[in-house]
């Protein structure tokens, strides 16, 4: 009698984890490219900001430099020197 209620509830609990996994609905979700309206080419939104070093004697400067808007961006900062063979 008691194996019979093992093996009947065995059979129950498989059946829900199945109807549970035949009855869960299925979505499908389609991708597309998309595409500028009107125009071809692609148009940068950020400002391309690159650092310039120079060498003043043995000492090094940097400062940034927007080469998007050929503008100098903010003062000179002082890195360190250098020795004589260390930088051209």
């Amino acid at each position: 009698m008691k194996r019979f209620k093992i093996h009947k509830l065995a059979f129950v609990t498989a059946a829900c984890s199945m109807s549970l996994l035949f009855a869960a609905p299925s979505f499908t979700i389609s991708a597309h490219a998309a595409t500028p309206p009107s125009s071809e080419t692609v148009s940068p939104q950020a400002d391309i900001i690159t650092w310039v070093y120079e060498r003043r004697g043995n000492e090094v400067w940097k400062r940034l430099y927007n080469t998007t808007t050929d503008e100098w961006v903010g003062d000179w900062v002082y890195v360190g020197e250098v020795g004589s063979g260390e930088m051209p």
